[in-house]
């Protein structure tokens, strides 16, 4: 039986008024001139990427390939049963895609490390023959010759990780993130920081930042939990923090959004709602294009790795003015990495002079 015409286009209003509302801030956005579909063909360079115990540097390639994935900058290889330790399964992949590929050292180093001396005596220490230890072997590893970067590292993750160990928040400028920063300094690369916005943890990172201001600290998910307006400030007061854009969508943020809104910045299609980015966020970006990253992160299926490019493509890049999306997508990161060219994407040499 049909409902009486009143109520049904009481239905049809109330969907109506549901879309709009879930689609707002896109269309608060749209007013800007966009990437648009260039978007769907920018190269881009993941830098903060997780190879999973499921994926093979092969398998990587082939993804790359599919989704014009230039450049991938290793964030920790997860061992799983793999056998193969970390910085190992990087070397591997960097063994196959080259230049493309920039393996990461500390991701299970540092861990194990701090298993070992107990209650985060590693990071808190003054002095540690342990920390000297490991320093030495991540000083060694950065000087391989394999274009080496720090893995991602969690001064606070209290919230925000499936690692038991890691669900705790540490001094973000304890000793040895100091030695760390010294380290990055010392090899020219960023100091990927997973860390929450927490009052407290936004003051020493001040710190250490201000220490040095040769070192470059990426900041893992743009601060996690942050907010445009705070990280605003921070930009303003300190010039040498970058972010990285990783794990601030869905399908990856989806569950922690439910809880806090906040985490998500940029989404693709919905339902309801057509793909689009906060417009405070859209803001900071073409104010500050020189700051921000894309990654992908850590992905559970190769099905949802395709759909984390996507969104980053239809999400973010389309959003932003053309020249700003270049920017995210792939400039930045050939600036801050030092990324070189793959051989097939090079510009033929010119001829000899008079040939």
């Amino acid at each position: 039986m049909s409902p009486p015409m009143p109520a049904y286009r009481s239905l049809i209003r109330f969907f109506c008024a549901l879309a709009l509302v879930l689609n707002w801030p896109m269309t608060a956005q749209a007013q800007q001139p966009a990437a648009g579909t260039q978007a769907d063909t920018l190269p881009l360079a993941d830098v903060h990427f997780h190879l999973m115990w499921f994926m093979t540097p092969q398998e990587l390639k082939e993804r790359m390939e599919q989704h014009h994935v230039r450049w991938v900058v290793g964030a920790g290889a997860i061992e799983g049963l793999t056998g193969v330790e970390s910085f190992a399964r990087d070397l591997e992949a960097r063994k196959l895609l080259g230049n493309r590929y920039l393996p990461s050292v500390g991701w299970m180093s540092i861990r194990r490390a701090d298993a070992d001396v107990g209650l985060a005596r590693l990071y808190t220490d003054e002095t540690s023959s342990q920390r000297e230890a490991l320093l030495k072997l991540l000083d060694e590893q950065l000087s391989s010759g394999q274009q080496a970067v720090f893995s991602e590292l969690h001064p606070n993750a209290l919230t925000s990780t499936t690692i038991r160990q890691l669900l705790r928040r540490l001094p973000t400028d304890a000793p040895l993130f100091r030695e760390l920063y010294k380290l990055s300094i010392k090899h020219k690369v960023p100091l990927p920081l997973h860390m929450q916005w927490h009052p407290e943890s936004v003051e020493q990172l001040g710190r250490l930042l201000a220490s040095d201001r040769e070192g470059v600290v990426l900041l893992s998910h743009c601060g996690k939990d942050s907010e445009a307006g705070q990280i605003r400030i921070f930009f303003e007061q300190h010039p040498n923090v970058l972010c990285d854009l990783g794990f601030r969508s869905p399908p990856q943020a989806a569950a922690e959004s439910g809880r806090d809104p906040a985490r998500t910045i940029y989404w693709g299609a919905g339902l309801f709602s057509k793909p689009g980015i906060r417009p405070a966020w859209a803001q900071l970006i073409e104010d500050y294009p020189d700051r921000f990253m894309v990654a992908v992160d850590d992905v559970h299926s190769w099905s949802t790795y395709d759909e984390v490019i996507k969104v980053i493509r239809t999400g973010l890049l389309a959003q932003l003015r053309p020249e700003t999306a270049e920017k995210v997508a792939y400039k930045n990161a050939v600036r801050v990495f030092r990324l070189q060219e793959p051989p097939a994407v090079q510009a033929p040499s010119a001829p000899p002079a008079g040939g």
